[in-house]
């Protein structure tokens, strides 16, 4: 039985109605979890499951409990979106949860989807190495990395200072919690679809490419799109063996260019890192450096057969693989390599060991 510390969150207030809760992960960048505070109390995205704590404690100090939470909506289901999420209806079992409306049924069982995570990293390194030796050791420490994560979720927990169904300001004890294994919506939002809490009002757009189950909520009485992971700065994530897909990516930013455009004064608030202050130029430049990168790989590949490694030491500078972003950078370039053979312009061949080598198509 493990105890989860909880890391003091920060706190912005954007509107009388929006709060911004930032809070800290054990991955990449810290996560933004946004609170709604109207006639509904929602929360668009729950953060990571050991984030809980921190997520409670931010809510204590705006005078909220966990129950209190109407509310919890849901941009996609990745680890640091959701799992939290997954864990608090053992504490607060009112709280409706909102998402994507294939989201559930596509995922039954999350412990099993990580599972398939897992794997995945398992696969791109033993495509990327052509050193057994190499292959190994990253795989090694990959899967106690998400071996971490499963003991996390599905063991039981001690959240600090939080109760089944009570006041966070008067639960003092300590709480044994365990995760809900399944993606369990209350309401199925689909494009389109239109709610309000009160004095906002919502619409949702569907917005895949980073996530098949992508959404973005817009509030479209102020002028706020909340746009999770799909516009962060930079170029996020893309899985294209799992739930990814980089011509969806470019479409869906597309998408958030004309939503802008039909209300240029809307402010962009992301997952990750602060809010978004020049939308049109932020997605210009993503997706030209989208375009860059393909370039580079083009033209690295002129030079002869490439494994992932190689182009991506071309395209990042060898510091990166022993960086934090390694996984996600091999990840990247390899759907943006699927994206050229898709296009007919780059091929690929297979070995038996499951190594991989990519080749100019003239």
């Amino acid at each position: 039985m493990r105890s989860l510390t909880a890391k003091p969150a920060e706190i912005l207030q954007v509107t009388d109605q929006i709060y911004r809760i930032t809070l800290s992960q054990p991955f990449y960048a810290p996560n933004q979890v946004y609170l709604i505070r109207d006639e509904t109390t929602m929360l668009i995205d729950s953060g990571y499951v050991e984030s809980i704590g921190s997520l409670a404690l931010a809510l204590k100090q705006l005078g909220l409990s966990m129950r209190e939470v109407d509310v919890i909506l849901y941009t996609h289901p990745h680890i640091d979106h959701i799992t939290a999420g997954l864990l608090w209806g053992t504490y607060a079992r009112r709280t409706q949860k909102w998402g994507h409306h294939t989201m559930a049924r596509d995922i039954p069982d999350y412990p099993d989807f990580i599972d398939v995570w897992q794997a995945d990293t398992s696969r791109i390194l033993t495509l990327a190495f052509r050193d057994k030796q190499a292959r190994q050791t990253r795989i090694r420490k990959a899967n106690d990395r998400w071996a971490r994560f499963v003991r996390r979720f599905a063991e039981a927990q001690d959240v600090p200072g939080v109760g089944r169904d009570t006041d966070v300001s008067s639960a003092t004890q300590k709480v044994t919690k365990q995760g809900d294994r399944a993606v369990k919506l209350d309401r199925l939002l689909k494009e389109g679809d239109e709610f309000s809490t009160g004095k906002l009002r919502f619409r949702i757009l569907e917005t895949p490419g980073h996530n098949t189950w992508h959404i973005t909520p817009l509030e479209v009485s102020q002028g706020f799109a909340f746009t999770g992971d799909l516009l962060i700065g930079n170029i996020p994530a893309i899985y294209d063996k799992l739930d990814g897909n980089l011509e969806l990516f470019q479409q869906s930013l597309l998408k958030l260019l004309e939503e802008r455009k039909q209300m240029p004064a809307m402010r962009f608030l992301p997952a990750h890192g602060d809010e978004i202050l020049q939308p049109e130029r932020a997605i210009k430049i993503v997706l030209k450096t989208i375009g860059i990168l393909e370039n580079g790989l083009l033209k690295k590949l002129v030079e002869g057969r490439k494994d992932l490694v190689d182009l991506m030491e071309s395209a990042f500078g060898a510091h990166i693989e022993g960086g934090n972003h390694f996984i996600t950078a091999l990840e990247l370039l390899e759907a943006l390599l699927r994206k050229l053979m898709r296009e007919g312009r780059v091929g690929s061949q297979l070995y038996p060991d499951g190594y991989e080598e990519f080749y100019l198509k003239h």
